[in-house]
């Protein structure tokens, strides 16, 4: 006899927690054939046109498992195989990457088991892509504070070097009469200052700025930005813009944000050497739509954010470097200073929101800035806020 726990049957409860739990489950024997699967995993390993008694290693096909530093997990790796040969195993983060593209990070945990006849596993996975990403954010950060702190003590006894650099090279070029090989020596050593003050100007960016935010239409500012980059762009580059009209208000520094747009452009533009498309577009998301706003920054559902998302088909971004490009100096350009990106993701961080990026070898680049909208103006026309 089936007894009823609060008005429902107890086969009745255990289908529906487990089918709704939340998080995938796969049970799987001691042979590596999967014996069963909620939905979640249906999902998650795509088996709609996986056939029955599939193998663990059928499913692996499906998708790619890395670790932090990019490398993959093969599947003897795997804690499934590992807990099947009795290896103690605890749980396992990983970022999996679907054969659609698409990218996320998991949990993984595993727990033996033996009952009805069945000997073998259950494999749970949660999704842990917010949790991983503002962890990350976490860290990006205290990197960047940890260099604003160098800069700070550097920069100014830096600039007395140059200084004294560049008063010795305009007293040797005042006096004159040198061999014409000491005057290009000479050009040499003023252009390496320049070059040098326009780094530690760089450098002195990561200390905290200074705003001048003022409730503005993000529509405005894009479309100052492409007005100056639009030389950029050339005759192989095609521009999209897909800006929403009667957008909320935000709150923030305008300059600041043309900096940042101008960053992201510009990358963009580096991306499509032989050219492609560019698209701009800007809407308004809810705080349940996206996870580009910090936890602390929004309550879940409640807030609006004005997401500006900045898209390219060019080159595209390996999967294994996307987890660094906001750090600082980290570049793959051969002349790059790696502080155009780590400088933008500064920046917007100060204003309360995120950059996010989406990327895929190949197809394209989308960085995706997410921003509060102003609670105290809220809905503006753009002639009411025209820069």
């Amino acid at each position: 006899m089936v007894m009823p726990v609060f008005g429902v049957h107890r086969p009745d409860l255990l289908q529906t927690v487990v089918e709704d739990i939340g998080v995938a489950m796969l049970v799987i024997d001691r042979e590596e054939r999967v014996v069963f699967a909620n939905r979640m995993a249906e999902l998650f390993f795509d088996l709609t046109s996986t056939p029955e008694g599939a193998r663990i290693i059928d499913l692996r096909t499906k998708i790619r498992l890395t670790d932090a530093l990019g490398n993959e997990i093969p599947l003897a790796q795997s804690l499934v195989i590992r807990a099947l040969k009795n290896e103690p195993v605890g749980s396992q983060e990983a970022r999996f990457k679907k054969a659609n593209g698409e990218t996320e990070w998991m949990i993984a945990r595993v727990y033996r088991f033996a009952c009805m006849g069945i000997e073998g596993v259950a494999l749970f996975i949660a999704n842990q892509t917010e949790e991983v990403e503002l962890r990350e954010a976490a860290a990006s950060v205290e990197r960047m504070e940890t260099i604003a702190t160098l800069a700070a003590g550097l920069t100014h006894d830096f600039n007395n070097v140059l200084n004294i650099i560049a008063t010795n090279v305009a007293l040797v070029r005042e006096k004159g009469g040198y061999p014409a090989d000491i005057g290009v020596h000479l050009d040499q050593i003023s252009d390496t200052v320049t070059n040098a003050s326009k780094l530690i100007r760089r450098l002195m960016q990561f200390k905290r700025q200074d705003l001048s935010p003022r409730s503005l239409n993000v529509n405005d500012v894009v479309r100052k930005v492409v007005r100056l980059t639009q030389p950029l762009l050339g005759e192989k580059i095609r521009l999209t813009l897909d800006l929403k009209e009667d957008l909320p208000a935000v709150y923030a520094d305008s300059s600041k944000l043309e900096q940042v747009f101008l960053n992201l452009i510009t990358n963009a533009v580096e991306a499509m050497p032989d050219g492609g498309d560019l698209t701009i577009a800007t809407h308004v998301a809810q705080g349940s739509q996206t996870d580009s706003v910090e936890k602390e920054s929004i309550q879940r559902g409640k807030e609006k954010v004005v997401q500006i998302a900045i898209s390219d088909t060019g080159s595209g971004i390996p999967l294994e470097i996307q987890p660094a490009i906001f750090q600082p100096f980290f570049t793959t350009k051969s002349e790059g200073t790696g502080l155009g990106l780590s400088n933008s993701f500064s920046i917007i961080r100060q204003h309360g929101g995120k950059i996010r990026i989406d990327s895929l070898p190949g197809k394209g680049t989308t960085f995706t800035v997410s921003l509060l909208v102003d609670p105290a103006v809220g809905f503006l026309q753009e002639k009411d806020v025209a820069a």
